[in-house]
């Protein structure tokens, strides 16, 4: 798995004879080279400021972590994050829905949010859930693929989930 975020992660998953395909993620990734079929689409300009603004519950820098990335790109498959200065930007071209998030004048991070996704909440709900969890590495993350539905799981399939684009 590699999205837009630039998070990856390699599963090794099991055929059975229903069709459905399970595993885990593996401790040490593989990395190939993208399909230009798979590569982002070209974003606009960006521009910081814009939309609602609130207090972030979790430091942007959390993304430097890889499986915090990991994570965040479960929650947001079709963003994609760029950088500014110490502002993390994260743009999904197909919705118009962007999120920034800056140093707040008096300490903490601020958001702001614009756009039908509010792309901001869905990372940090996605990376509190994880810590919550004791901030697993990716290989506590689990993949299953039906024909009907592809989904990441936290620990065991019954655990928290991720739905995937198909």
């Amino acid at each position: 798995m590699w999205g837009w975020l630039d998070g990856v992660a390699s599963a090794h998953l099991t055929l059975d004879d229903a069709g459905r395909a399970s595993g885990r993620f593996l401790r040490q990734g593989w990395y190939f080279m993208r399909a230009r079929t798979h590569l982002p689409p070209p974003r606009p300009p960006i521009a910081t400021g814009i939309g609602q603004a609130r207090e972030s519950r979790i430091d942007p820098a959390i993304l430097d972590d890889e499986a915090a990335l990991f994570v965040a790109q479960l929650a947001v498959p079709a963003a994609q994050r760029s950088s500014s200065d110490r502002t993390t930007i994260l743009l999904d071209v197909s919705t118009g829905s962007r999120a920034d998030v800056s140093p707040a004048p008096g300490g903490g991070w601020i958001v702001h949010q614009h756009g039908p996704s509010r792309l901001w909440d869905a990372v940090e709900e996605a990376v509190l859930l994880w810590q919550e969890h004791g901030s697993p590495h990716q290989s506590a993350f689990g993949l299953t693929a039906t024909r009907e539905r592809q989904h990441v799981w936290l620990g065991d399939p019954t655990g928290p989930t991720w739905d995937l684009p198909a």
